[in-house]
C-alpha cells in the first residue's frame, strides 16, 4: 500500500473509513447494501490514493474522488440522472416543465430514456420475479355492489389481507396470490349465498 507522505497507515485508514462510512448511505441502491457500498468506496479510495497528488489534504481528495467514482457507479448500474429534457430539441423544457406534451411519456425522447433507466431499476430490485399480471384487465371493474364488496372485505382471512387489499385497489399481484384471493372470494359467495361470478 502506498502511503502518502506525511500520513501514517493507521491515518489513512482511519480517513477511508470515514468516506466510505459517510458516502455509503448516499449511494446504496438496488439490492446494494450499506455494507456493499462501503466495501465499494474504500476499492475507488485505495484507487485514488495512487492518483493522489499532495495539493489538497488527502481527506478533501478521497472525498471528492469516490463520491464522483460512487456517483458514476450508481448511474451506471441504476438510473441515470441526466434528463433529456435539460437538452430538449424542442426547446419545450421552460420552468421545469414541458410545454410541447401535456404527458411527458408522449416525448419520444423521455420516454426511452425512462424505459431505460426503468429497465435498469428492474434489473437491482429485491422483488421476488415471478409471473405477474396486470389485474386492471383481468378483474372486474367492481364488486356489482358496495355490500358484496363489504362482505368480502369483512370475511377475508387476516393471512390474505395484504393479497386482497393490492387485489381490490388493481395492484400488480403474483397469479398464484391472486389465483388463492379468487379461490378465498368464491367461497365467501357460497357461504352468503351469493351468486359466483367467474373472474
Amino acid at each position: 500500500m502506498m502511503i502518502p507522505e506525511g500520513y501514517t497507515e493507521q491515518e489513512v485508514l482511519d480517513i477511508m473509513e470515514r468516506i466510505s462510512g459517510k458516502l455509503a448511505n448516499k449511494f446504496k441502491f438496488g439490492y446494494h447494501e450499506i455494507d456493499d457500498m462501503k466495501q465499494q468506496a474504500s476499492m475507488y479510495a485505495w484507487e485514488g490514493i495512487e492518483k493522489y497528488d499532495g495539493v489538497r489534504p488527502l481527506e478533501n481528495f478521497l472525498w471528492v474522488h469516490v463520491r464522483n467514482r460512487l456517483f458514476n457507479y450508481k448511474r451506471n448500474n441504476y438510473a441515470r440522472p441526466d434528463k433529456p429534457c435539460n437538452d430538449c430539441p424542442l426547446n419545450a423544457y421552460i420552468d421545469h416543465r414541458c410545454t410541447a406534451y401535456d404527458n411527458i411519456m408522449n416525448c419520444e425522447h423521455y420516454s426511452k430514456w425512462e424505459n431505460r433507466n426503468q429497465a435498469k431499476r428492474n434489473l437491482m430490485s429485491t422483488k421476488e420475479h415471478v409471473d405477474y399480471i396486470d389485474p386492471i384487465s383481468e378483474r372486474p371493474e367492481d364488486f356489482s355492489s358496495k355490500e358484496i364488496y363489504d362482505i368480502i372485505d369483512k370475511n377475508m382471512p387476516v393471512e390474505m389481507r395484504e393479497s386482497w387489499i393490492r387485489f381490490s385497489k388493481r395492484l400488480k399481484l403474483p397469479k398464484a396470490k391472486r389465483d388463492a384471493i379468487l379461490e378465498v372470494i368464491q367461497e365467501i359467495f357460497k357461504e352468503h349465498g351469493i351468486e359466483s361470478q367467474t373472474w
